[in-house]
C-alpha cells in the first residue's frame, strides 16, 4: 500500500498538473496494488485537474490495482467539488445524481457521437456568453470536433473522459477532455514515419488541414487549428498536455515545452471567460 498526499494551489499551474501526472505515473509503474491519495492538505480543485483525478482509479482498475481517496472530513471543499462535478456519483453508480449541480458538465465517459453532442450542448449552455444561432453553431462545431478527434485518434483502452464547471467568480467555464490514449506525438510520428520531437509533433498537429486520419470524404484536421484561432481572437486560455510535451495559450501568449514526467494520452483544457468588455468573435473566413 502506498500513501500519497496531494495539495493543489488556488490558481492551477503547470506544476499542479505535473503533480497529478506524477501520481498517475506512480500508479502505472509502482509495484503496490493499493494507492491511497490524501486530500487533507488540499483546499482547491478545478475541472481540469478533476478529470485527471477521476481517471486515476479507472486506469488503476485496468492494471488490477486500486486507488482510494481520503478527505479531511465530510465537509471537505475537495469532496464537495468532486460531488458537484459528478466524480463521486460516477463511482457510486447511482442512477440519478443527488449532488451534481446545474453548473457542471458532469464527469463521464464519451462513448459515441450522441454523447459528444450532449457534452457539446452542455458546454454551450454553460458558457458565460450570449451568441446568435450562427455564432453558436460555429463555436459548438469547434468543441464537437475536439471530442471527435480525441475519440477517433486516441486508440485508448480506457476511453475518453470529460468534465467541466462554471464559476461566477471569475465568470468563466473551465472544461477538460482527456483520452488516456497513445498521445498526439505518437500518432504524428507513426503517420509521418518521421522521428520528430514531441514539440514538433504538436506544432504539426496545430497546422490547418493536418490530420492523421485518412478519410477522403470527411474534412478533418480543422479542430485544433480553428480552436487556436478562436482562443487568440478572444484572448482566451487553452492548455494541451500530451506524452512528454505541453502547449498553452494564455492572454495572447503561446508557450510550448517538455513535461518532466510524461502524461498518458492527451489532456485538453479550455477556459471560456466573460466580462463586461468582452465580445466573442470568430474568424472572418467562417
Amino acid at each position: 500500500m502506498e500513501k500519497i498526499k496531494i495539495k493543489i494551489s488556488n490558481n492551477i499551474t503547470l506544476s499542479d498538473i505535473q503533480l497529478v501526472i506524477a501520481i498517475q505515473n506512480r500508479i502505472i509503474t509502482g509495484k503496490e496494488e493499493v494507492f491511497i491519495i490524501y486530500f487533507t492538505d488540499a483546499e482547491y480543485l478545478d475541472a481540469a485537474v478533476s478529470v485527471l483525478i477521476g481517471t486515476l482509479p479507472i486506469y488503476a482498475s485496468k492494471l488490477g490495482k486500486k486507488v482510494l481517496f481520503r478527505f479531511k472530513d465530510t465537509n471537505s471543499p475537495i469532496l464537495n467539488f468532486l460531488k458537484k462535478v459528478g466524480i463521486y456519483e460516477y463511482f457510486a453508480n447511482n442512477e440519478k445524481s443527488k449532488y451534481i449541480t446545474q453548473e457542471a458538465i458532469p464527469f463521464g465517459k464519451i462513448v459515441n457521437e450522441d454523447m459528444m453532442e450532449i457534452y457539446t450542448d452542455k458546454i454551450m449552455k454553460l458558457a458565460p456568453i450570449i451568441l446568435n444561432d450562427e455564432a453558436s453553431g460555429i463555436l459548438s462545431s469547434y468543441f464537437f470536433e475536439i471530442y471527435q478527434n480525441c475519440f477517433s485518434h486516441a486508440n485508448s483502452d480506457v476511453g475518453v473522459f470529460s468534465c467541466g464547471y462554471w464559476t461566477p467568480k471569475p465568470n468563466q467555464l473551465i472544461f477538460a477532455i482527456y483520452d488516456m490514449g497513445v498521445g498526439i506525438p505518437f500518432n504524428v510520428r507513426n503517420y509521418l514515419n518521421e522521428d520528430l520531437s514531441s514539440i514538433e509533433c504538436i506544432e504539426w498537429a496545430f497546422k490547418e488541414g493536418t490530420t492523421t486520419q485518412n478519410e477522403k470524404l470527411v474534412k478533418r484536421g480543422l479542430g485544433l487549428s480553428r480552436l487556436k484561432k478562436f482562443i487568440f481572437l478572444n484572448d482566451g486560455i487553452m492548455s494541451l498536455y500530451t506524452n512528454d510535451a505541453y502547449y498553452t495559450i494564455n492572454n495572447g501568449k503561446e508557450d510550448i515545452g517538455v513535461l518532466n514526467i510524461p502524461i498518458m494520452g492527451t489532456l485538453i483544457i479550455i477556459s471560456i471567460k466573460a466580462d463586461s468588455n468582452h465580445i466573442y468573435i470568430v474568424d472572418e473566413e467562417e
